[in-house]
């Protein structure tokens, strides 16, 4: 029972950092490639997605939007970003829902927490670890090369779908549906996604996502606030 035990929490562990990782990698997305995808703008023949600074254009290139969206993020300080994860599987109960609530007053200044409590600052190249009561300094943090992301999100992205306008979290935004298949120990997997761009700002609003990997089932929502009052401190020694 141990090592069956010791596995299944090994793979959770895959499963998480898997999903992380595309969730944090959606910013990597670009135009064109190889990878097939599907445009549903109601008939709109324009190639011009909505460039960084520019209100969201729904009749442009759909892949062009969702890239341009993450591009912004990158400049957006500051903003709130709360992820809820629940994991499944069919032979074990639903995990607790996963919060995690990140900061960013800046590029380099990030506080994290999970579930409420203290998780992380990143406070310019630094990195800091909340753990037994205090802060400790652990170096800045590994940053996976930008090809290997762009590599993945080009293999794994199988379709992109515009949907129609919508209200959410009292914003006004164009919806978007996504389809990535990939492998996770060399399993298949599939995730669909729906993510909300603001139509006034050209940025993501919500993300949802369902992903589905061998007998285990993770589902993401994040909401993205923008415009709130974030400070973040460089933890005292």
């Amino acid at each position: 029972m141990g090592p069956k035990r010791n596995r299944n929490r090994s793979n959770l562990s895959l499963i998480v950092l898997a999903a992380l990782l595309l969730a944090c990698n959606l910013s990597r997305l670009r135009p064109g490639g190889s990878t097939p995808s599907s445009n549903n703008n109601r008939g709109a023949t324009s190639t011009q997605g909505s460039q960084p600074g520019d209100a969201l254009n729904p009749a442009g290139d759909a892949r062009q939007n969702l890239r341009s969206a993450y591009i912004k993020l990158k400049a957006a300080y500051p903003y709130r970003l709360t992820e809820t994860t629940t994991f499944s599987s069919s032979n074990q109960a639903a995990t607790p829902p996963m919060v995690r609530v990140s900061e960013f007053a800046a590029a380099d200044q990030i506080h994290t927490t999970l579930n409420g409590n203290e998780l992380g600052i990143t406070f310019g190249d630094k990195h800091y670890m909340y753990a037994n009561g205090k802060w400790v300094e652990t170096g800045q943090l590994a940053k996976p090369s930008a090809a290997d992301m762009e590599k993945l999100i080009a293999s794994s992205l199988k379709g992109v779908e515009a949907g129609g306008q919508e209200i959410v979290n009292g914003v006004s935004c164009f919806t978007y549906t996504l389809r990535f298949e990939f492998k996770v120990e060399n399993k298949p997997s599939t995730t669909t996604g729906k993510l909300w761009i603001g139509l006034a700002d050209g940025l993501p609003h919500q993300w949802d996502s369902d992903w589905k990997v061998a007998n285990y089932n993770t589902k993401t929502h994040i909401v993205y606030e923008y415009n709130v009052p974030i400070r973040v401190e460089k933890p005292a020694p």
